[in-house]
Formats: structure tokens, sequence, C-alpha cells
């Protein structure tokens, strides 16, 4: 009983603490996915972000690294609908990019 605790406990911690490291909100990096497979560049995705919210703590580089698809959010973050809408896109940006590589080779 006291190991499940202890791991709940670790899951939770690690969790919030990817969560804040990220610096993209769950609905920031939905709308990045969004707008990778409508070919928008990083830098307008980032202008846009900053412009509708000024308070968003993201940057630049995040903006690209999550653009990659390479970006967890966890299921406590979102609606199941989102989460699966989520996982939906990140399935959809990582064939995208795979394309768009082997389109440059």
């Amino acid at each position: 009983m006291e190991n499940q605790d202890y791991i709940k406990i670790k899951k939770e911690r690690r969790e919030k603490k990817r969560t804040t490291k990220r610096l993209a909100t769950a609905e920031e990096v939905i709308f990045i996915f969004e707008k990778v497979l409508e070919n928008w560049k990083t830098i307008k995705i980032y202008n846009t972000i900053i412009q509708t919210n000024p308070n968003s703590s993201i940057n630049k580089k995040t903006v690209e690294n999550i653009s990659t698809g390479n970006c967890k959010i966890y299921e406590s973050e979102l609606s199941k609908e989102r989460y699966s809408y989520y996982q939906e896109l990140r399935d959809k940006v990582y064939e995208y990019n795979k394309k768009n590589k082997l389109n440059l080779l």
C-alpha cells in the first residue's frame, strides 16, 4: 500500500515539474500543433500566441521544440475529448514532420 502511494505522489510531482518546465499551457500546445499542420512558420505561431496572450511565458525556442510534435501533455491537464484530440494531432504532426524531412533529403 505504501509503495502505491509513493508511486502516485512521485508521478504527480513529475507531471507538475514537467508541465512547469514546458512553459506552454496544454491549449497552447494544441494551438501550435494545429498551426504546424496548416503550414504556419514557427515565428508566426509564436507571434500569434504572444499577441493573443501577452502574459504567456512561452518563447520562440519552446514553440520550435513543440512544433516537432515532441511535447507531452498529461491527461490531468485536459478533458477526455480534448486529450484524445491532442493525441490525434500529435500523431499527425509526427507524420507531417517525417514527410517534410523526407522531402528535404
